[in-house]
């Protein structure tokens, strides 16, 4: 009984502290006038910069310095920014001397996906597309060939209908969860720079070193795949030069096909 007591006590005295506090920070903000603006941008991707969100304040009549901080509606400008594709959260805040933070967290892009129509796409970590940048190039596998817009929409889908009416051997999420697996893997993330789909719709990969193509096939078993692979370089190739090999493929179990130029 008294543990629980105890308990209700403790929650009581929390809560009547969060109420002090937050009418501490109401009662700071009045009459405190906007000393700074810190506009914080995460890494390692750039499609945004500072001047690209200054640009969007000006643009919408939006100033900050020197403004009351009680007059600056942090929830609109939080919106506002979050309107730029490349955004994923915008969060907005100040200290007690007047300083405001801008605090930007960019979209993650996995893969960039360039359709036989030439239309460019981004797929980010939450499997949504988003537009490509005229200022900035995400280092990530690029997709390419006989890929048309009807798949490319349904990466996000996981309606097994609307998958099947599109004609191709593995599904979207299949060719997202791939390139996942060659993002973080050791190796491949570094070695393997485009994913190809030939006209029958089979998996090619164009890696950074070596002048050969990986013909992969299906997706199917593709770990067990590049596993092979990873010995043929280990074992098959540290007595021969990989680059006479126009093709190596990896498509058959139970062996290695190298063709020579």
């Amino acid at each position: 009984m008294k543990r629980k007591i105890f308990k209700i006590l403790r929650w009581t005295l929390l809560l009547v502290y969060l109420i002090v506090i937050m009418g501490f920070v109401n009662k700071e903000r009045t009459g405190l006038y906007c000393s700074k603006v810190n506009i914080i941008i995460d890494k390692p991707h750039t499609f945004i910069n500072k001047e690209t969100v200054e640009n969007l304040l000006i643009k919408n009549d939006i100033i900050l310095d020197s403004n009351l901080i009680e007059n600056i509606n942090f929830d609109a400008i939080e919106k506002l920014i979050e309107t730029n594709p490349a955004v994923k959260t915008a969060d907005i805040y100040n200290n007690f001397l007047g300083e405001v933070f801008i605090d930007i967290k960019q979209r993650n892009p996995v893969m960039r996906i360039v359709t036989e129509d030439n239309d460019h796409y981004y797929v980010d970590d939450n499997q949504e597309l988003m537009p490509v940048s005229h200022n900035y190039a995400a280092s990530v596998p690029v997709v390419s060939g006989h890929i048309d817009n009807r798949f490319v929409y349904c990466i996000g889908n996981t309606d097994t209908v609307q998958n099947n009416i599109l004609n191709y051997p593995f599904a979207p999420k299949d060719l997202y969860d791939f390139v996942l697996y060659l993002n973080h893997n050791s190796l491949w993330k570094y070695q393997i720079e485009q994913i190809y789909i030939t006209e029958n719709k089979e998996i090619e990969l164009v890696p950074r070193v070596g002048n050969h193509i990986i013909i992969l096939g299906d997706l199917k078993d593709y770990e067990y795949k590049l596993n092979k692979l990873v010995s043929l370089y280990k074992n098959g190739f540290s007595n021969n030069d990989w680059n006479i090999y126009s093709s190596i493929n990896l498509k058959y179990s139970d062996q290695v096909i190298c063709k020579k130029r």
